[in-house]
C-alpha cells in the first residue's frame, strides 16, 4: 500500500468536512506519511484510540499523531485529533491517505474486449480480463487480470473487479461497486423440478442487480433469479464466502458477515445485520434494523428491530438465559451423583413383618380394600346386635305367656321317674334350692 504525504492541518480540514466535530491539538505542521496501530506506529505515522482499554498503549506509542475521543489524556509530544467518533474518523483518514496504484486506462495487451462492447473513457482492462459483446463499462472502472464480464452486462463508474471476479450475462453493477477476488455474480440459481424419476433443471432467466457503493467479499456467490432479479441494495457490505440464493432481496446498508447464507427468495429489509455463519430459510423476511447473531438459523420471519440468536433463532435475551441454564447443568449432575453416593452408603432398612392373625380368626384380605371391607362388615354386625337382642326378648316373652296357666285351668301334675303322674309335692321335700 502507498500513502500520500501531507500535513496534519490538511488531514484535519478534510476530516472536518465529513465529521464536523473535530479538534486539533499540537503542531498542525506535523507530517503524516502513513498509518498503523498503537503498538506498531512509528515516526510520521497516524494511529487511533477507540477503546479505553488501550489507553496505556496510547501513552507509549511512537506515532506522530493520534485520533482519540474527547476525554483521552494527551501524552507529551503527541499531536491529537479529538472527535466523538474516532473509529469512523480513522477510516476516513485512511481513505484520504491511501494512494492506490493507478492502473493505466485503456485495453492492455492480453486483454480481450469484444468489438460490440462499450467502454467509457478512463476504463482500464488489464491483461487477461474479458468484456463480452453488448456489455457497457463505466468511466474509471478497473478490470484486473482474470476478471470476466460476459455479454449484455452493465457496469457502473469507478468499479473494481479484482482477479477471478465473474459477472454473468445481463447482470448489473451500480457505481463504485467492488467485487473482490473470485466473486461470482449471476450464476444459475438452484432450481429443479421433479418428474417422478429425474431432476429437471428450471432455466434461470432472471438476473442480478447490485446497487451503488456495495462491496462483495472474496469467493461470495450471488445467484441469478429464475424470474425477475436478485437484488443487493445500495451501500450493502458482504463478507467473504457468503451465499445469496436466487430471487433474494437485500435491503440498503445491510451487513452480511462471512459464511452466512440466504436461501431462495429470502428478504432482508434495510440495515439488517447477519452475523458469521447465520442462515435464513427461503421465502422468509427479516425486518428492518434486525440483528441475526452468529450461527443463528432463522426458520420464521422476524419483525423489524429484532435481535435473535440460536438454532432455531429466538430472541437473544431468551437464548442467553438458556445458555446460562446449560452451563449450570454439569453442577446439577454432580450434585445428583453425590446424593446417590450418600444413599448407597446407608445400611439397608429391615423388612417390615406382618403380625400373625389370632388362632381361629378368619384372616382379612391382605390389601387395603380387604381391610376396609372387614371394617364395613364389622360395623354392620355391631349395628345389627341390638335388633337381634330385641327379637329374642320378644320370643321369650311370648313363650312364657303361652306356658302360664289361666285361672280356670287345673294345676299341672308332674310326672315321676316311672312316667306316672306324681302327687302333690310335700312341703320340704323339694330340691335344696326350692
Amino acid at each position: 500500500m502507498h500513502f500520500k504525504t501531507l500535513s496534519l492541518r490538511v488531514l484535519a480540514e478534510h476530516l472536518r468536512e465529513h465529521l464536523g466535530d473535530l479538534r486539533l491539538e499540537g503542531d498542525p505542521d506535523t507530517e503524516i506519511r502513513g498509518a498503523a496501530g498503537l503498538r506498531e506506529a512509528g515516526a510520521g505515522q497516524l494511529t487511533f484510540l477507540a477503546n479505553p482499554r488501550y489507553a496505556r498503549e496510547l501513552a507509549a506509542t511512537r506515532a506522530a499523531a493520534a485520533i482519540v475521543p474527547p476525554e483521552a489524556e494527551r501524552p507529551r509530544g503527541l499531536a491529537l485529533l479529538r472527535t466523538e467518533r474516532p473509529y469512523l474518523a480513522f477510516a476516513r483518514a485512511l481513505t484520504f491517505l491511501l494512494q492506490e496504484a493507478a492502473a493505466p486506462p485503456g485495453v492492455q495487451a492480453g486483454a480481450l474486449v469484444d468489438p460490440q462492447a462499450e467502454l467509457e473513457p478512463g476504463v482500464a482492462v488489464l491483461p487477461g480480463a474479458f468484456v463480452g459483446a453488448g456489455s457497457r463499462v463505466g468511466a474509471g472502472t478497473v478490470l484486473y487480470p482474470g476478471a470476466v464480464v460476459l455479454q449484455d452486462c452493465r457496469v457502473g463508474r469507478d468499479c473494481r473487479l479484482y482477479p477471478g471476479a465473474v459477472l454473468h450475462s445481463e447482470c448489473v453493477l451500480g457505481d463504485r461497486v467492488i467485487l473482490q477476488a473470485n466473486v461470482t455474480v449471476g450464476a444459475d440459481g438452484y432450481g429443479f423440478a421433479q418428474d417422478g424419476a429425474r431432476h429437471v433443471k428450471i432455466p434461470q432467466v432472471g438476473n442480478v442487480v447490485i446497487e451503488d457503493d456495495c462491496e462483495i467479499g472474496a469467493c461470495t456467490c450471488i445467484d441469478r433469479a429464475a424470474l425477475g432479479s436478485t437484488v443487493i441494495g445500495r451501500g450493502t457490505k458482504i463478507d467473504d464466502l457468503v451465499m445469496i440464493g436466487h430471487g433474494s432481496k437485500v435491503g440498503p446498508d445491510s451487513l452480511i458477515v462471512a459464511q452466512s447464507g440466504m436461501a431462495g427468495s429470502a428478504v432482508l429489509e434495510e440495515r439488517v445485520t447477519l452475523g458469521a455463519r447465520a442462515g435464513v430459510l427461503g421465502h422468509l423476511t427479516v425486518g428492518a434494523g434486525s440483528v441475526v447473531f452468529s450461527r443463528a438459523h432463522v426458520t420464521k420471519s422476524i419483525p423489524p428491530g429484532s435481535q435473535v440468536s440460536g438454532n432455531p433463532a429466538r430472541p437473544h435475551a431468551e437464548q442467553l438465559r438458556q445458555d446460562a441454564q446449560l452451563r449450570r447443568l454439569e453442577r446439577l449432575v454432580q450434585r445428583v451423583a453425590a446424593l446417590e453416593a450418600q444413599l448407597a452408603q446407608r445400611p439397608p432398612a429391615a423388612p417390615r413383618l406382618r403380625k400373625p392373625a389370632p388362632a381361629g380368626r378368619k384372616r382379612a384380605g391382605a390389601g387395603a380394600g380387604s381391610r376396609a371391607s372387614a371394617r364395613r362388615t364389622g360395623s354392620r354386625r355391631t349395628a345389627a346386635r341390638p335388633a337381634a337382642r330385641g327379637r329374642e326378648a320378644s320370643q321369650v316373652a311370648r313363650r312364657s305367656q303361652a306356658q302360664r296357666p289361666t285361672a280356670g285351668d287345673p294345676a299341672p301334675r308332674r310326672k315321676g321317674k316311672s312316667g306316672r303322674a306324681a302327687g302333690p309335692r310335700k312341703r320340704g321335700a323339694g330340691r335344696p334350692d326350692d
